[in-house]
């Protein structure tokens, strides 16, 4: 049994992120219900033993060196032996407030695992909790988070039934790089550089990070994605559409770049089972003319990211460390816009499979973010689909970009997003 793997190139970069507090990924289940500290301590030990990155902390080793930033570092490791308990801590407070401290501070290293848990009491219901797991991205993409808190929740309803589930994996499941080694690439395309939004002047705290949520209830998604079968799109290109015409309504725009992630675990030779913990994503950048009507970019979006997926996921591809040519066209732009990169990126993660019961417990509304106060797009957008309705959760950087800004933008693009009138809710 592999007891330690080297971390992939993907998982490294997004390793030396979180290092510096960025795109630290959260999930928030807000849930009503008595919630014993105790049973969820258990519930994160047996999701250690089901998970083996949840049970393996990073050691590194010698120094590598390379011709471009960083010129030397040394290789990290997954190394399951020695690794500590899932940390799980009680605090009392608004959950927003502790939230925002939550993205900002990194995980613990030494032989601490790669997440660590919260449960936030709120003051003014005692019997509403919120359970907050913090991940380094490294170890933990959407489906992954989706998975965790189904699997936590469930052990919570019924831990005998889950104590007798045997681990998709029995060892360390491989990176990305080995389990899907080719990106494809048509040599057709050239390096496509971000398009920023217009510079704000934002007042906020430098290092926040505050998220917008709004839910589109069940009909009005399944009249969503029914409309965007029918037009040639899918339910990520009609979500992109609406926020790049949000976009060009409130900043008078008229192209844009945008960066969607892609799931890749069915892509992998052999495929990778759905219940593969770990971060098995890519992230593409396409560009689009935004000057046309809903469906016309909807339909460009899905096109180009099926497109760029098949024949030139290299180029298009931003999740690599950068060479000399990414350096010349990007450093300046990105220091100059608050560490903004593309304007919009956008991830739809599918149906979560999380349920409104969970025995005495129930699950009232779910919280997804990443941390943008360090560095990111300017406006990044999760999608994820649970009992039908599409919860969206839009993050963005308190000091790039004002709330009242990402507010409005964000209710501009439920107003594409309704196919038959306003019957989302926030």
């Amino acid at each position: 049994m592999s007891k330690s793997r080297p971390v992939g190139e993907q998982e490294r970069l997004f390793h030396y992120l979180h290092s510096f507090g960025a795109l630290v990924p959260m999930q928030v289940m807000h849930i009503h219900g008595p919630l014993d500290p105790a049973l969820v301590a258990r519930a994160l030990d047996w999701l250690q033993r089901q998970h083996p990155i949840l049970r393996a902390h990073i050691r590194y080793g010698r120094p590598v060196f390379r011709n471009v930033p960083p010129f030397v570092y040394r290789q990290p490791y997954f190394d399951v032996d020695g690794t500590s308990t899932i940390p799980l801590s009680v605090v009392e407070g608004r959950w927003e407030d502790v939230l925002e401290k939550q993205m900002r501070k990194p995980l613990r290293g030494g032989r601490s695992p790669r997440m660590r848990v919260t449960l936030v009491r709120d003051g003014q219901d005692e019997e509403l909790t919120h359970l907050m797991i913090c991940a380094d991205h490294a170890t933990l993409d959407a489906q992954s988070g989706n998975m965790v808190s189904r699997q936590l929740l469930e052990y919570l309803a019924d831990a005998a039934a889950m104590e007798a589930r045997q681990p998709v994996h029995a060892q360390l499941p491989p990176p990305l790089e080995t389990a899907m080694p080719m990106k494809p690439d048509s040599g057709a395309r050239t390096y496509q550089p971000a398009i920023r939004l217009p510079r704000q002047r934002a007042r906020g705290d430098g290092s926040a990070t505050h998220v917008v949520t709004r839910r589109i209830n069940a009909v009005a998604t399944e009249a969503l994605k029914a409309a965007a079968k029918a037009n040639g799109a899918t339910l990520h290109g009609a979500t992109s559409a609406a926020f790049l015409l949000a976009l060009r309504e409130k900043y008078n725009i008229r192209e844009m770049t945008c960066l969607s992630t892609v799931d890749l675990r069915r892509l992998c030779k052999p495929p990778l089972p759905a219940e593969t913990y770990g971060c098995y994503i890519d992230i593409l950048r396409t560009r689009h003319t935004i000057g046309a009507e809903f469906w016309p970019i909807a339909q460009d979006v899905s096109f180009k990211l099926i497109s760029s997926l098949a024949r030139d996921q290299e180029t298009s591809s931003i999740l690599k460390f950068p060479d000399w040519g990414v350096f010349a066209a990007e450093t300046w732009p990105t220091l100059s816009n608050h560490l903004r990169i593309d304007g919009l990126t956008v991830t739809t993660a599918g149906e979560s499979g999380l349920r409104t019961h969970y025995g005495n417990l129930t699950l009232v509304n779910v919280t997804m973010a990443l941390s943008l106060g360090t560095f990111g797009p300017s406006l990044m957008v999760i999608g994820s689909e649970r009992q039908g309705a599409l919860d969206l959760c839009v993050c963005h950087s308190a000091k790039a970009l004002p709330d009242t800004d990402a507010a409005d933008l964000t209710d501009r693009a439920l107003t594409h997003l309704t196919i038959d009138g306003p019957t989302w809710v926030a």
